[in-house]
């Protein structure tokens, strides 16, 4: 067994969620990783961030191997915040690896992050072993970084592939590579994209048995980590019961409208917000029906301007009626005919209310 010291890897974690910030400090906690800090919001980490660089004892963060931050947030979100990471001025490394922890990982979202300059994408529901496969793919396959024009990050195309149509227009001889211990202090006129060779920083931290080896996990740790999430499930009770009355509270402040009002959009972000939370939490503790739920309450509400009548509060009614009774049973797994009968149920008042 590989003797790896992850106690020396430090991890930023970004998430306005008090309760996936818990469960991502608890995972990694686990898998030995014990210098971890983490931030309520992309802003309030961008300033901590700042000021590591220059009073680390005042921020009580030094260096930051690995950043794991939610998409979508208030104020600055996870695709702003990365881009501040990237390209922002006083931004501390702008190699840092990065994965964006999503509940909406569509295509679009995940193009959308990818050339900002993420490292990875952690798609919500997540596992103990797919959060370790995430960090285990910067180890194992470190890339290079490339700025051109309008982008700077790890290099987007994972592999080399011939294609038949070539669409990239600049041309090996236009392109100039950066080592680590490289002494180039300018660039050629003629340069159109710089390729970085960085430091595999966190590989370096695990120690000399990491070095040109492949680096994994105890598949028993994996199982350890797991039952850890598990143990979790008491306080992710006590979360979804304050989601759930949080969302009745803004459907009950509700003010039906044949055109848009301000009072109304906050209520409808709310509920929007909280269903984006669901989706991504349900299936991490064994409740798909939450996150089945939780997604079909998020397209109903994700415009907030939309129009409220009294078929829009019966479609949210009859989303936070299926999620209260899914918990109140404590209903996991398919939830067998009862699971059934409740995905029928929100099927037809989608049909039926939209």
């Amino acid at each position: 067994m590989l003797h790896l010291n992850w106690e020396k890897i430090t991890v930023l974690i970004v998430d306005d969620n008090a309760f996936m910030r818990k469960l991502l400090r608890t995972t990694l906690s686990a898998f030995g990783i014990k210098e971890i800090v983490d931030e309520p919001d992309g802003a309030s980490a961008i300033e901590r961030l700042k000021l590591s660089r220059t009073d680390p004892v005042e921020a009580s963060l030094g260096q930051v191997d690995l950043i794991l931050s939610d998409y979508t947030m208030p104020g600055i979100d996870g695709n702003l915040f990365l881009r501040w990471i990237r390209t922002g001025e006083g931004a501390p490394d702008r190699f840092v690896p990065f994965v964006m922890v999503t509940g909406a990982a569509s295509k679009d979202v995940v193009r959308e992050a990818r050339d900002a300059g993420v490292s990875g994408v952690l798609a919500k529901p997540f596992s103990a072993n797919t959060l370790a496969q995430s960090i285990l793919t910067l180890v194992n396959s470190g890339r290079n970084f490339v700025l051109a024009a309008a982008y700077f990050g790890p290099d987007r195309r994972r592999t080399e592939r011939s294609v038949q149509d070539e669409r990239r227009i600049t041309t090996p001889d236009q392109i100039q590579t950066v080592n680590p211990d490289s002494k180039i202090r300018t660039l050629r006129e003629d340069v159109r994209a710089v390729h970085f060779r960085p430091d595999n920083r966190i590989r370096a931290k695990l120690g000399p048995d990491a070095m040109g080896k492949a680096v994994e996990f105890d598949p028993q740790v994996i199982r350890a980590v797991e039952e850890r999430i598990h143990e979790l499930v008491g306080d992710y009770a006590d979360w979804v019961e304050k989601y759930i009355d949080s969302m009745a509270e803004s459907l009950a402040a509700l003010k039906p409208s044949a055109e848009p009002l301000k009072a109304n959009q906050k209520h409808i972000a709310n509920i929007n917000r909280i269903a984006h939370e669901l989706h991504g939490q349900g299936g991490t503790f064994d409740y798909p029906l939450i996150t089945d739920f939780g997604m079909s309450l998020y397209r109903a509400t994700v415009e907030p301007r939309m129009l409220i009548n009294s078929n829009t509060c019966k479609l949210i009614q009859a989303h936070i009626d299926a999620i209260r009774t899914v918990f109140s049973g404590r209903i996991q797994g398919d939830g067998g005919e009862v699971g059934a009968q409740l995905l029928t149920e929100i099927a037809r008042a989608v049909k039926k209310y939209t």
